[in-house]
């Protein structure tokens, strides 16, 4: 191909991306609504009062799970109470003290044990593990097995402490007849139980201590035997994950020469994608399934499936898969832009994207949230980084701040542009990554997502860095968490008390004044009034001006013309 023939056919792939992305989104949940590993409704109370030092709603709920035996939110439930515990453990001090053999706090004790030992150890490949946090990891490891014991013998019939015991075979390398029966006795209580199987994946995986080839029958063999509905259905889709990631590192992987063959590849994504389809979007039970199908499409380059998996998901995202990229809410949206992308790129110009062929979650048609941005520049400077970013906003100064908002009412209709569409300028923060990525330009973002959340985001040097969001109670987040978040705001706002800060980031309380409170503990100014309640609320404020977007080419002659004034006298307040 000459040059002049490939830059045609780059320049044709370019537009038909471009002209076909907006389409690719129907259908899909905003950015901002996503969630990794959201709680279930009924722990929510739980996790709350724990993080306030109150176990009793904890209590309560972990005593009605056995009674039901709800293993799934039991295990769910058991998992988040021990990641609380692990940055602190005062509550769950007090009730092994008010109840030293209660078989709920010992199995949460159980997990906790395990989770401190990991955290020690890192997620990291053995080969980065240095020998002073393997020989911590070892100790806490065998500080535990006591309490793995007690967690086992309170209740006899319980799966959950045997995942304790799994994982503990995990780390410790414990010899195989050990791990096998474990792995029988938790079968034994509930041979249907999604966790233990998953723990079990993970012990006979090639990173592990088996092979692919164990590790993909062992999988076929428990989704056979599963009951419908269940989705240890597909559980092979796990496994596949695995196995492909194994495949990566070691293409002769022990147990296997790798991934399976294409034909064994697609029949476990239908078999997926057929258990995915016989779910309501959204569904807990699919969650997991769901997002490792998801990667599995987009790893086949199958990107309209991939899309409807992703519109079937809606709001809700695991860990894993996406924990194997990079941070998972990040590696979640990015992999979903990029299969965007891909499918626009494949349609011809004159071709239509596939409409959505799933049902869409009720998330897909919520109304865009409302934003304020705060800029550390005069509205003057804010305009010329915005020259070429393609998004049309308001602009207010506000002391050494610029508030910045949307202001859709300020576009031509009809000609929102295919830049804003291409680069995701949906939302404040993307205009800011975008725009605003010279040092000295970190912004803050303040945003309402519904009736009952609200999100405080920092943009530095063309990424989020930091992106807190307050839901109520169930939503805080651990404790070295908030401290690095808060760090980060307050070195963003320039000012403010970072303990306070701290303090506010995991508030349960009402998220609409925890907001307001961190803005003012940050020493920015007051949300505009009217703020979550109308849009452009900027439009009366004194100073206001419109920064309406150019085209490419004019933007790029107005941001080389000094002695042009991107934010003119007339654009005030857009009249």
């Amino acid at each position: 191909m000459s040059g002049s023939a490939e830059g045609a056919y780059v320049f044709g792939k370019v537009a038909r991306m471009v002209g076909h992305l907006e389409a690719t989104g129907v259908g899909l949940v905003p950015d901002h609504a996503v969630e990794v590993d959201a709680p279930d409704a009924r722990a929510v109370e739980a996790l709350a009062g724990v993080r306030r030092g109150s176990y009793g709603a904890a209590r309560a709920l972990l005593a009605a799970t056995r009674e039901d035996a709800d293993w799934v939110l039991r295990d769910e439930a058991v998992v988040a109470l021990a990641e609380i515990a692990v940055d602190d453990a005062a509550w769950l001090e007090a009730w092994l003290a008010e109840a030293p053999e209660d078989p709920d706090a010992l199995v949460v004790e159980a997990f906790r044990r395990i989770r401190e030992a990991w955290k020690v150890r890192t997620a990291a490949a053995a080969k980065d593990v240095g020998e002073e946090r393997f020989r911590a990891f070892h100790a806490l490891l065998d500080d535990a097995l006591p309490v793995i014991e007690a967690a086992v013998t309170a209740d006899p019939a319980d799966p959950v402490p045997w995942s304790a015991a799994l994982a503990h075979c995990l780390g410790a390398a414990a010899p195989r007849d050990v791990f096998d029966g474990c792995l029988r006795r938790a079968l034994a209580c509930a041979p249907h139980h999604p966790p233990t199987h998953l723990d079990a994946l993970q012990y006979i995986s090639a990173k592990w201590y088996g092979g692919n080839e164990e590790m993909l029958g062992y999988a076929a063999r428990v989704a056979a035997d599963a009951p419908e509905g269940s989705p240890l259905r597909a559980l092979e889709i796990v496994a596949l994950t695995e196995a492909g990631l194994a495949a990566q590192r070691r293409p002769r992987a022990k147990g296997g020469s790798g991934a399976p063959d294409d034909a064994r590849t697609d029949g476990i994504i239908a078999t997926a994608q057929a258990y995915s389809a016989s779910r309501p979007p959204e569904d807990r039970a699919a969650r997991l399934v769901r997002n490792h199908l998801v990667w599995a499409l987009n790893r086949r380059e199958r990107w309209a499936e991939s899309l409807d998996v992703y519109r079937s998901i809606g709001r809700y995202a695991t860990a894993y898969p996406w924990k194997y990229a990079e941070e998972p809410l990040e590696a979640f949206l990015r992999f979903r832009d990029h299969a965007r992308s891909r499918l626009a790129a494949s349609i011809p110009r004159n071709g239509t994207v596939p409409a959505p062929a799933v049902p869409l979650p009720d998330a897909a048609r919520e109304q865009a949230a409302h934003e304020i941005a705060y800029v550390p520049a005069p509205p003057q400077r804010a305009s010329q980084e915005l020259l070429l970013c393609g998004a049309t906003v308001r602009l207010a100064p506000s002391g050494r701040w610029t508030l910045m908002e949307s202001a859709p009412s300020q576009e031509t209709p009809g000609k929102r542009g295919r830049r804003a569409t291409m680069l995701r300028l949906g939302d404040l923060a993307n205009v800011a990554e975008t725009a605003f990525d010279a040092p000295g330009l970190t912004t803050l973002v303040a945003r309402r997502e519904g009736s009952d959340v609200r999100v405080l985001a920092v943009v530095s040097q063309g990424r989020t860095t930091v992106r807190h969001r307050w839901a109520g109670p169930g939503s805080t987040p651990a404790l070295e968490t908030a401290r690095r978040d808060a760090d980060l705001l307050v070195e963003a706002a320039g000012g403010g008390d970072a303990r306070e800060v701290a303090r506010l980031l995991r508030d349960p309380g009402d998220p609409g004044e925890l907001l307001v409170r961190t803005l003012h503990a940050l020493g920015l100014p007051p949300l505009p009034p009217g703020f979550g309640e109308r849009t452009e609320v900027l439009a009366d404020a004194r100073g206001a001006t419109v920064h309406r977007a150019r085209s490419l080419w004019q933007g790029m002659k107005d941001f080389m013309n000094e002695d042009n004034d991107p934010n003119p006298p007339l654009e005030l307040n857009g009249r």
